[in-house]
């Protein structure tokens, strides 16, 4: 008789090489294994992550600013946008892969997303947009969120007016819509 046994290993947090050097703007992309990763993978094949966030410096530390359902820490709170330190974002049920991209930005750039990312997210803590709406931008999700902060600051559509069409959701942003940004330099990359 065969027995299998499933050992419960808990979550880590990623820990950072101390020799990456994080600013405020870049992009964390991350693939998961979560019943929407798995989806994003299904409909996105040609893009390495299923998820991204923008990083941000919150005082004591680096954090991703992102948008993603399914994450509640509670049955009764909503999907929303939300603030998480960079290692949980990339905690190991969370993240089977990784990385941090760089847009090259101005610093007055750097510092004006910083600002408005920590405004848009204590000031008005949007849902997550689970009508995937981007001309509405009281919810997000994940990349409308980025997107909607750089057009926001510098005027740059980071996926250059890539869009994926699908029945009942015309005109979505995908990860490898923002991905194919030729401009953007990787920082540090990871695979579990």
């Amino acid at each position: 008789m065969l027995v299998g046994c499933r050992r419960n290993v808990p979550a880590e947090d990623y820990v950072l090489p101390d020799t990456v050097c994080l600013q405020s703007g870049d992009l964390a992309f991350r693939e998961g294994e979560s019943r929407e990763s798995r989806a994003m993978t299904t409909l996105d094949r040609s893009s390495l992550y299923t998820h991204v966030g923008m990083v941000v410096w919150n005082g004591d530390g680096w954090y991703v600013l992102h948008a993603v359902p399914n994450e509640r820490v509670t049955k009764q709170e909503e999907d929303s946008v939300k603030l998480e330190p960079i290692g949980t974002f990339f905690r190991s049920d969370r993240a089977v892969k990784g990385g941090v991209y760089r847009y090259p930005i101005t610093p007055a750039d750097t510092l004006a997303l910083l600002h408005r990312g920590l405004a848009l997210y204590h000031d008005r803590h949007p849902l997550f947009d689970d009508l995937f709406n981007t001309e509405d931008s009281t919810a997000f999700y994940c990349t409308e969120l980025v997107c909607f902060l750089y057009q926001q600051v510098t005027g740059t559509d980071l996926s250059e007016g890539r869009r994926h069409n699908l029945p009942l959701f015309p005109n979505l942003i995908f990860c490898s819509d923002v991905f194919q940004n030729n401009s953007l330099e990787e920082v540090f990359a990871f695979e579990r």
